[in-house]
């Protein structure tokens, strides 16, 4: 156990469901400004969910495409319904999508109970990466400190 000066308080978790070789770029993002668990499995996020986070983030790529089964099992479970949910793609990289694909996922995303949508591509062609990565950690700040 860990005691902590009152003025401290426990790390916010961020729960990050990726693919293992998008984990650096989430790294390259996030640095270590947050305690962060990565999962790469449904079965391994689900487990992480019970030991505790505060946000969820997941790639569309997630475990072979089972972002929208994540977000079902959060949404579906009265003890993390509430959770901060937010969906992940990245169009710059090795894959490319037309803005009717982009939308569909956005949609669902929505339909389905996701706090967000963001596509990492189009932020940083739009803003460039300095303020994208900026405009994402801002987003993760502001919903700590709204729990």
């Amino acid at each position: 156990m860990q005691i902590l000066p009152m003025n401290q308080t426990l790390p916010q978790t961020l729960l990050i469901a990726v693919r293992e070789d998008d984990v650096p770029l989430v790294q390259s993002f996030l640095g270590d400004a947050y305690r962060i668990v990565y999962c790469h499995t449904l079965d391994a996020a689900k487990a992480a969910l019970d030991d505790g986070v505060d946000i969820v983030v997941s790639g569309v790529h997630f475990d072979g495409g089972a972002v929208f089964d994540l977000l079902q099992h959060v949404r579906s479970r009265p003890v993390f319904g509430r959770l901060p949910f937010f969906v992940m793609l990245d169009t710059s990289r090795r894959y490319s999508y037309s803005r009717a694909i982009v939308h569909g996922m956005r949609t669902a995303s929505r339909a389905l109970g996701a706090n967000g949508f963001t596509d990492l591509g189009g932020m940083i062609q739009k803003f460039g990466r300095d303020e994208a990565v900026r405009m994402l950690k801002k987003g993760i700040d502001d919903v700590f400190n709204r729990s």
